[in-house]
């Protein structure tokens, strides 16, 4: 049998990555000033990752002996014809695309199994005739899936939508094949220019899956990966780095774990077998303040850390207490970005705009405090209500901009208090600004793109 991965984009702007944003999606608008501007060229450069679940779902098809292929390009006619079923990823700052798409393949009869997180909370979006939504993570329901024609079309008669035959998320994540980039890498490179990185290939790759963090709230990742922390086995995870070392000659890895270090214990046997094996790798993390003291800041150092993303949101603890969103103090987080810089790891801090308790005191504020914090980069979003959280229901009457693939992390999309798009976007020139003006602070911008074309 033939499959094909189908991950389709709007024509005007390939730069939306699915993969981000708990498997939501985000796309780039950081603002109209030089500034923002700027980080758009930077942010447009950087590594284009699909969304992973949808490579290994090509992993996992391949491994079970059928052809697979993988496409962007919704004119591909020769692969999309010779297809015997589609596998689309689903997101909702492509979904209209998606659905345009997803109409013209059921009217030829093509069977279309649709996977992600966002048609699994909006399933009305995506009811068409010949579809499947695929419940839960996808990689648990075509590994379990028994590759017979008669069972695969059962899928799609009248009802099946309503079957629950996948509805878990794997339980050992050890049992997933490599990410076999295949197709995906010769038609989009692994580019990266990361600061502090001197390649243009990186890997990303899961240690991970799964956040306890009360911040699910608003947090989608909970949504995709649920609750409960799922670890790879550290051997399972130096066999895969071992594999892209020798086959993509690369060391370069970008860990898309929601909260990396989270098990503080899981982290040193990582970062121990690192350093054993001699390894000499570079990676970058998302991980929480909290989870980072001296002793394991070192030992992610020995081991290869040159990035970590951190969540910091806002300087205003009240804003954050609305958002249910734990922190530590604001000399704590000073104290650990310190010391991460003094390690020489670069650090992007990300700051959340517009969240509930917001005003345009407590922003300008928070821009103030991402300069006095010892940070090479930062990242404001915007507060946003995603269909499916907890939030999404506290706030859904107040909803004002209704185009779902405007919820990319930089749109005001409800009524606030007293903020609007128009002032958000504002803010986000202003903090850009701010920050960036500082020469430290632009230079470090000016690295990551020399580094881009250094080969």
């Amino acid at each position: 049998m033939k499959f094909l991965i189908l991950d389709v984009y709007p024509n005007d702007d390939w730069r939306l990555v699915k993969d981000t944003a708990g498997g939501y999606g985000t796309g780039n608008d950081f603002g109209n000033s030089f500034f923002s501007k700027l980080i758009n060229k930077f942010v447009s450069k950087m590594i284009a990752m699909p969304p992973m679940y949808a490579i290994y779902v090509y992993s996992i098809i391949k491994s079970k002996g059928h052809q697979v292929n993988y496409s962007r390009d919704v004119n591909d006619n020769d692969k999309i014809l010779e297809a015997d079923y589609v596998v689309m990823p689903t997101s909702i700052i492509a979904h209209e695309t998606e659905k345009k798409i997803l109409h013209l393949l059921s009217k030829k009869n093509k069977k279309i199994f649709l996977i992600g997180i966002f048609s699994n909370v909006m399933k009305k979006e995506y009811d068409v005739p010949n579809s499947y939504i695929v419940p839960g993570e996808p990689e648990n329901f075509f590994l379990n899936l028994n590759y017979n024609k008669n069972e695969l079309d059962s899928y799609f008669k009248e009802g099946s939508s309503q079957r629950n035959s996948s509805n878990g998320m794997v339980s050992n994540i050890d049992e997933l094949p490599f990410p076999d980039w295949g197709d995906y890498v010769k038609s989009y490179p692994l580019k990266n220019n990361f600061v502090g990185f001197n390649s243009k290939i990186a890997i990303p790759l899961l240690a991970t899956r799964g956040c306890p963090y009360s911040c699910f709230h608003y947090c989608t990742y909970p949504l995709q990966q649920g609750r409960k922390i799922r670890h790879r086995s550290v051997e399972n995870i130096i066999k895969e780095m071992k594999y892209w070392i020798e086959n993509l000659k690369t060391n370069k890895f970008i860990f898309r774990d929601p909260v990396f270090s989270i098990d503080r214990r899981h982290t040193v046997s990582l970062c121990e077998a690192i350093i054993k094996e001699n390894l000499k790798i570079e990676f970058l993390i998302e991980t929480h303040l909290k989870n980072l003291d001296d002793e394991l800041i070192g030992l992610l150092k020995q081991a290869g850390l040159k990035m970590v993303y951190v969540g910091i949101e806002s300087s205003d603890g009240n804003v954050l207490k609305d958002i249910n969103r734990f922190t530590v103090t604001n000399d704590q987080q000073y104290q650990v970005i310190e010391k991460l810089s003094k390690n020489g790891i670069y650090v992007k801090s990300m700051f959340m705009f517009g969240n509930p308790e917001d005003t345009e005191e407590t922003i300008k504020k928070t821009i103030q405090y991402s300069k006095f914090l010892p940070n090479q980069l930062v990242q404001f979003s915007v507060f946003t209500p995603y269909p499916g959280t907890p939030v999404y229901n506290e706030f859904k009457n107040k909803i004002v901009l209704h185009k779902l693939e405007k919820y990319n992390q930089y749109n005001l999309v409800y009524k606030h208090n007293s903020l609007d798009n128009d002032i958000i976007t504002k803010l986000k020139n202003l903090g850009y600004r701010k920050f960036y003006s500082d020469f430290k602070n632009f230079f470090v911008i000016f690295l990551s793109f020399a580094s881009f074309f250094r080969k």
